[in-house]
């Protein structure tokens, strides 16, 4: 069939194109009049399964120009984002097809990256048997199916050379760029006001934390892509706008942790250029045991106990600022709400857990009441807030710990990659890359943003660029 259509859209590329497009509109048409979502945006999905079928590289670059710009949307009690996860199924359905027709790629599954994280889904199945709530650790499971198959295995198919890394590239900053200057016309109309930055991005992110981490997760390729381009080129005046606008709309976020990203990314330039790593590995987690020791010293956490009355949000940045600094700013304070709450919960089931999904619907029997605030009542569902306890209290000590193994490795093989990879722009790329890692591990220190459907994928996607770099550096080695 697809054989058929190739030859077809040879023949008659006009026609084929006309085809497409008056089907599209037609059914858009009729879904606006009728009001039936599902039949107004089916001209994205016709226009995408048409050439997918051609070519499914069509399909995964539409995952990428869809990712910054995918929205929620409800089918009864059942949440999806769309466009794009019906594209990683569909993705995933050609990835089974094309490794059952053409097994070509196990090289890349048999890398120490996959062979890890195949442990770590192992780990999730058998998570899923114990769970508090199994449905919902279902879809949790199915959800990373979909998300490994579509950014790693598809990547191994797609990018194959600089060309079609750099395709990718524009795929994600040209909706970024888009969502960017709508959120700040947006926010200006609301004069970047404090109190505004949490919804003015909306509907294309849920709030503030997810809009300004997804910047500051793309913008150390911004610095790789304009080395692609010449002097006086215009494409680099572009890449160079937008680092400025990048950087002003990641201040006009608020977002503390993505402030601090942007240094942090620098740092990590510093540390992997000079090959760093394993001293700076070991110096976090001798600052990581001296921190953990001290709070827990004689409970010595229950000090920074909040004031319930001067918990507040604060409507201005100045005083948002000021009571961050004694933790009586209501973010803040409801984290260590949160926390605490997840470390009874790691004593009660250390080993399997509560389930993928679980914190949210246990928590509040494990709370110290003493940590209460304002917005405990938690009506929008949000979780933990640091990865590495949501992994604790969701998937145990056993999670917890291939996780931490599986980051520790990436970054020392990394490492190794960046040392020997030859070519310069590839050499540049998987420094970007290894930045990006950095920076998505510190955003996680304050958020779960690797089960977020617009910053988690692209997590993936960098462990597919260090794979297929690694095995390209082997190839050479061999004919050398």
């Amino acid at each position: 069939m697809r054989s058929a259509i190739r030859t077809w859209f040879d023949q008659y590329p006009t026609l084929s194109l006309w085809i497409v497009a008056l089907s599209a509109a037609l059914l858009s048409s009729i879904g606006w009049i009728y009001e039936l979502p599902l039949l107004t945006y089916s001209p994205i999905a016709i226009v995408i399964a048409f050439w997918s079928i051609y070519d499914f590289s069509i399909l995964y670059y539409a995952l990428f120009l869809s990712l910054p710009l995918c929205m929620e949307f409800y089918i009864g009690s059942f949440t999806t984002d769309v466009p794009t996860e019906p594209i990683m199924m569909a993705l995933l359905v050609i990835l089974i097809i094309k490794n059952i027709v053409s097994p070509t790629h196990g090289n890349y599954w048999r890398h120490p990256f996959i062979q890890l994280l195949g442990l770590q889904f192992i780990w999730w199945c058998v998570v899923l048997l114990y769970s508090t709530v199994p449905f919902i650790s279902l879809k949790y499971v199915l959800a990373k199916l979909w998300y490994i198959a579509a950014f790693i295995g598809v990547t191994f198919l797609v990018v194959k050379d600089v060309k079609r890394f750099k395709k990718v590239f524009w795929c994600l900053l040209l909706p970024t760029f888009f969502t960017i200057v709508y959120t700040l016309i947006r926010h200006s109309m609301q004069g970047f006001s404090f109190e505004s930055s949490n919804h003015v991005m909306g509907p294309f992110f849920r709030n503030h934390v997810d809009y300004a981490c997804l910047l500051s997760l793309l913008f150390p390729f911004l610095f790789v892509a304009r080395t692609w381009y010449r002097k006086g080129d215009l494409l680099r005046y572009f890449i160079d706008f937008n680092i400025i606008l990048f950087l002003v709309a990641i201040w006009f976020s608020y977002t503390r942790t993505s402030w601090l990203a942007v240094f942090v990314a620098l740092g990590a330039y510093v540390i992997f250029k000079w090959k760093l790593i394993k001293p700076a590995l070991a110096v976090g987690t001798v600052l990581a045991v001296v921190a953990l020791s001290y709070l827990f010293y004689e409970n010595r956490f229950l000090r920074y106990a909040p004031d319930f009355k001067k918990t507040i949000y604060h409507s201005s940045l100045s005083d948002h600022l000021e009571s961050t600094q004694t933790l009586n700013d209501v973010s803040s304070a409801e984290r260590l709400y949160r926390w605490v709450a997840a470390t009874q919960m790691i004593k009660a089931r250390p080993l399997t857990g509560f389930g993928q999904g679980g914190f949210v619907a246990n928590y509040r029997d494990y709370a110290v009441s003493l940590f209460t605030t304002y917005v405990s009542r938690n009506f929008e569902h949000s979780t933990v807030h640091n990865y590495f306890l949501f992994l604790l209290t969701e998937q145990g000590v056993p999670g917890f710990l291939l996780f931490l193994i599986f980051i520790v490795f990436i970054y020392i093989r990394g490492q190794k990659i960046y040392v020997e990879t030859i070519d310069v722009e590839e050499k540049k790329i998987v420094l970007g890359v290894l930045v990006a890692l950095v920076v998505m591990l510190f955003d996680n220190m304050l958020s779960d943003l690797i089960e977020d459907v617009k910053i988690g994928p692209i997590f993936y996607w960098l462990i597919a660029l260090l794979v297929i770099q690694d095995k390209r550096n082997e190839e050479l080695k061999m004919k050398n």
